[in-house]
């Protein structure tokens, strides 16, 4: 056989034992009995029930015990509360190098290392999908791509790439393309649509957040044929905006989803009623105002168990070089005034139906956690803020038929707990397993500090 035709067979064969090894995953079995099922719905929690998964799929969701499938994997889960995998839909990667903007800081250009060990804090703590809003596109979208792959342990990895901004705005860099104007930002679009963003982010801003001077916005006739070209060619689009008026602007233009309550000042009723009436998701990242407030006397935040077992102890330096850049701006008490506004919208929105997703805009996990507490402190009850965290980032992405609760049909992306989330919302901190796709994780092989102390 010549070297051509052994290449072909060896490659057939490779692809073979791959699918075969790929299938050998799906076919995993696992049934969860006699839990505490809290779905993600929004509906109470449900005692007594049985979770059925095959080949990564929910099958069965019963009140009392129901036949195991053969060779099942099962779990007791009396005294237990299972609740779906947590999604946070804003975040800047660590490890696609310095962007002064975003918390997403590396020493080097790219480091994919430092990617893989930030995604992996997440999927320790819960968080089975995350979304990316705006990077380096070499990293996160090769990032993105291996986890499809199956070739990295991470949670499910949606991202923009590129965010689109207007040149003198903010992002203008490789986290963000300066657009022509129109019709010659056409081949910007057409960039960015060729890496498939999962959700295309869009930086609408006149004055960005925090006491800085005007700067240059994208025109509003521009936001419209932008957002009216992006879905003519399917793709979904967010906007990052700081006040209603720009909201507004983005509705108009058919904005799919909001990339942040607005913040600076009490939001119209009216307004509030119409993101209610469109059911339009509106992130929360509420820990982005709460973490850059607290810099005012400095990183305190970062020094908790849960920072300590997920992130290396130089994200502390590296973050107070960031606090004092903060400090000169005057961003701290910037943030610690328009927080009041930011919580009381947020509130007002729930309140009034609204779509909320949970989002921190920063890059940790422990931020995560901290995004569900402040949401919980708005007076958001407990198990409403589980659906914030859960369906409501499925229903931002455009996928909440397919992940983001424990429902017959979709993806079995699920955590069990050891206590009652719907009661206190840090039990989310008890975690005593976490599934992707119906495979358990390992979390004590997860690259992360917390396996690399002494025990």
């Amino acid at each position: 056989m010549c070297r051509k035709g052994r290449f072909f067979v060896w490659l057939t064969l490779g692809l073979s034992i791959s699918a075969v090894a790929i299938g050998a995953d799906r076919s995993n079995t696992v049934v969860i009995e006699h839990v505490t099922l809290i779905d993600g719905t929004g509906r109470p929690p449900r005692a007594d029930t049985t979770v059925v998964v095959e080949n990564g799929i929910f099958t069965r969701v019963a009140d009392a015990s129901v036949r195991r499938p053969a060779g099942a994997a099962v779990v007791d889960g009396r005294g237990k509360f299972l609740i779906p995998g947590m999604m946070d839909m804003h975040i800047h990667l660590l490890g696609a190098g310095a962007w002064k903007d975003s918390s997403a800081q590396s020493e080097r250009p790219i480091d994919y290392d430092v990617g893989l060990r930030t995604l992996q804090g997440f999927l320790y703590l819960g968080f089975t999908s995350v979304y990316d809003a705006g990077n380096n596109p070499e990293f996160i979208m090769e990032l993105r791509d291996r986890e499809r792959r199956g070739e990295i342990v991470a949670p499910r990895v949606f991202a923009t790439g590129q965010l689109l901004t207007y040149p003198g705005s903010w992002s203008v860099g490789y986290a963000g393309i300066a657009v022509q104007d129109w019709p010659a930002t056409t081949k910007d679009l057409d960039l960015q649509i060729s890496r498939q963003p999962d959700v295309q982010k869009i930086t609408y801003e006149a004055m960005g957040v925090g006491p800085n001077p005007l700067v240059a916005q994208l025109p509003r006739d521009l936001l419209n044929r932008m957002v009216e070209y992006l879905h003519a060619r399917g793709v979904r689009t967010t906007v990052h905006i700081s006040n209603e008026r720009m909201a507004r602007d983005a509705i108009e233009a058919g904005i799919d989803t909001l990339a942040h309550v607005p913040a600076t000042g009490v939001l119209s009723q009216n307004f509030v009623e119409l993101v209610a009436k469109k059911r339009l998701p509106i992130q929360t990242s509420l820990t982005v105002l709460d973490e850059i407030r607290a810099m005012k006397t400095g990183v305190d935040f970062l020094r908790t168990p849960e920072y300590a077992a997920v992130a290396d102890a130089r994200e502390v330096e590296v973050r107070e070089a960031t606090r004092q850049r903060y400090l000169k701006l005057g961003w701290p008490d910037w943030f610690a005034a328009l927080y009041p506004y930011v919580q009381r919208n947020v509130r007002r929105i729930h309140d009034a139906g609204g779509v909320l997703v949970l989002a921190t805009d920063r890059t940790y996990a422990p931020a995560a956690l901290r995004e569900l507490e402040l949401l919980a402190e708005t007076g958001i009850p407990p198990l409403d803020v589980l659906r914030i965290a859960t369906l409501n980032g499925a229903a931002f992405l455009g996928r909440e038929h397919e992940i983001g609760s424990i429902e017959v049909g979709k993806i079995a992306d699920m955590v069990l707990l050891n206590a009652d989330p719907s009661i206190d919302i840090r039990n989310v901190r008890r975690i005593e397993k976490v599934w992707k796709g119906g495979k358990e994780i390992d979390r004590g092989r997860l690259d992360l500090p917390i396996n690399r102390s002494p025990r």
